[in-house]
């Protein structure tokens, strides 16, 4: 029988590595337990919570490709001239190529268990809110991925098609219980991941462990989903909130460069947290082994000529690109990822304080409220060492947010989705081409296999 991933999840064990979780929650081990137990006991459902936090971090998601793929199909990023063959075809937007996020579904599956079973669970209140609380800012975070990837943004529609993502918020434990779904909306999904957010802010403590879901991540979170649909009084309401929540705190010229070598780095409002010894991706698909030069690395990925003439001199994030030779070739490696936690291992910071001040100062410049929007970029511009800049009027002001963001978000995962949302054309450093924005590229197709089981399910355009 085939099945997939956006119709079933089919659970017949749970199995979970702890030794891989000690970072995030101590629990008694259980090497497999029933879907039926892990439902109702909350040994099982604390153990499945921690698998869904594991689902984030794969090299397919934001262990790797979440943060190199959207720099690479956009205009940060080349390949060096000897390499891996990673991210050949997606460098050249290769048709098929893309952001896809349809394999998400399995881990929603498991949010779902969790979201369904904790109500009746075997502890008290305070865990019950916790745990429901992080595992709706988890499918909220999902979902949004989802959306982003294989979706335009509200009012951005290309020739109408308003077409988003499947919605399952009840889990699927074998392949009686899978049904044929059409896509909802764009706009019920955004809806559908603002509740699931909207509740996890309620429930959740503010500050805490920021290697968990918390109520300042999921404020931060919001913020960007507000952004994205450009409802930006929203948008600025609770980026501010994140901001005054978090114990995460905006880095300068001294702290910057050391930041991307603790844990959590000091900006992170939420950090996915990679131990060594159990979680690293190794030298074939880590961070440090795409993105630096060291000893057994592959060193594909570099940044464009562009991208670096776009720094100011005196700039510290300048400092972190740092000259080398690849196969006779001279290039710049970005010292964002260093094996900081040891070989191959890096902590993936998902949303930090400067993506808050740039989110609130793009809000507050789509709503012409340009001096509130200039003293938030200014902010960020004067702890990063260069000069404070000007704007008269609110479109001049937006390209100076996206060319900081450019700039300071660098390798983090948000270039091609920026140009997505704003509907922009992207040009190719040095390809002489140019991907337009009424491209069919911009969304990434949904797998064949998936329109071909169900009927309902409608494949992008020009797939």
């Amino acid at each position: 029988m085939r099945t997939s991933f956006s119709i079933i999840a089919v659970v017949t064990t749970l199995s979970f590595g702890f030794s891989a979780c000690q970072g995030l929650l101590q629990t008694e081990p259980r090497q497999s337990v029933s879907s039926d137990i892990a439902i109702s006991d909350i040994t099982g459902l604390r153990a499945l919570l921690i698998s869904c936090y594991d689902g984030l971090q794969g090299a397919g998601y934001y262990g790797q490709r979440m943060f190199l793929g959207p720099d690479i199909l956009a205009d940060n990023v080349r390949l060096t001239n000897t390499n891996s063959n990673r991210y050949f075809q997606d460098r050249v937007n290769t048709p098929g190529t893309g952001m896809g996020n349809w394999g998400r579904y399995g881990t929603i599956n498991s949010v779902n268990f969790v979201l369904t079973g904790i109500d009746g669970a075997n502890t008290n209140q305070t865990e019950k809110s916790q745990i429901r609380g992080e595992a709706s800012f988890l499918r909220g975070l999902l979902y949004f991925d989802l959306i982003r990837s294989h979706a335009y943004e509200p009012g951005r529609a290309v020739n109408n098609w308003t077409e988003g993502v499947i919605i399952r918020d009840t889990p699927t434990s074998d392949a009686s219980q899978a049904d044929f779904r059409a896509r909802a909306s764009v706009q019920e999904v955004y809806q559908f991941i603002e509740r699931d957010l909207q509740q996890a802010i309620q429930l959740l403590p503010a500050g805490g462990n920021r290697f968990r879901a918390n109520r300042s991540a999921a404020q931060a979170l919001l913020a960007r989903v507000y952004l994205y649909w450009g409802r930006w009084a929203e948008a600025v309401r609770l980026a501010t909130d994140a901001l005054n929540t978090t114990s995460a705190t905006l880095t300068n010229a001294t702290t910057y460069p050391s930041a991307w070598r603790t844990a959590p780095n000091p900006e992170a409002l939420f950090e996915l947290s990679y131990v060594q010894a159990t979680e690293s991706l190794g030298s074939n698909e880590s961070m440090q082994s795409l993105t630096t030069l060291v000893t057994g690395a592959w060193s594909d990925v570099v940044p464009t000529n562009e991208l670096l003439s776009l720094y100011e001199p005196g700039d510290i994030r300048r400092a972190l690109y740092l000259p080398g030779i690849k196969a006779g070739e001279s290039v710049f490696f970005i010292q964002k990822f260093t094996g900081a936690r040891g070989p191959w291992t890096d902590n993936m910071p998902l949303i930090r304080v400067a993506e808050l001040l740039l989110i609130r100062a793009e809000a507050y410049a789509e709503s012409n409220q340009l001096e509130a929007g200039l003293a938030d970029l200014n902010r960020l511009r004067a702890s990063r060492q260069v000069s404070l800049v000007t704007a008269s009027s609110g479109p001049e002001l937006i390209d100076l947010i996206l060319r900081e963001r450019r700039l300071e978000l660098a390798f983090e995962g948000h270039r091609w989705f920026d140009l997505k949302r704003k509907g922009r054309d992207i040009t190719k450093a040095g390809l002489s081409a140019t991907v337009p924005y009424a491209d069919f590229r911009l969304l990434a197709a949904i797998p064949i296999a998936e329109v071909q089981l169900n009927t309902k399910l409608r494949q992008n355009p020009g797939y």
